[in-house]
């Protein structure tokens, strides 16, 4: 993950509606709001670490929660900063994709599964939501 541009390491872990990242001795607890204007913003909350966190990667790709086969969920709501990828492109599975803001963090999007982008839903700038489709790989 990148944080102010710099590449750090971290564990993170959701729960429903709360996302727990921890970073070295610094653990924060950040409750995933819905938007309802353009103004709102998830809000963290420092918590002081108490016992080790173990979950996935946050650049994890998420479940396809809908949209079909093939389409790649937004893992969270955010901002689409960068296309990794172009229509036609061959993926594998893993592969970085996408790159979106979300936190003020650079959340990185994999492939679920190998394939040729066949559509990309999604353009730098745009707003996302949490398991809006934002490309389909077959």
């Amino acid at each position: 993950m990148k944080i102010d541009g710099r590449e750090v390491t971290v564990e993170a872990e959701r729960t429903g509606n709360l996302l727990t990242v921890q970073r070295d001795d610094e653990r924060y607890e950040v409750e995933l709001v819905q938007e309802k204007a353009a103004a709102a913003k998830p809000v963290a909350k420092p918590r002081p670490a108490a016992s080790p966190v173990t979950a996935a990667p946050v650049s994890a790709p998420a479940p396809v929660a809908s949209g079909g086969a093939g389409t790649v969920p937004a893992p969270m709501t955010g901002t689409t900063k960068e296309l990794l990828v172009s229509v036609g492109d061959a993926v594998t599975s893993g592969q970085q994709i996408l790159i979106m803001e979300a936190m003020k963090m650079d959340i990185e999007v994999a492939a679920p599964s190998g394939g040729t982008v066949k559509e990309i839903y999604v353009k730098p700038g745009d707003s996302i939501k949490e398991n809006q489709p934002l490309m389909k790989i077959e």
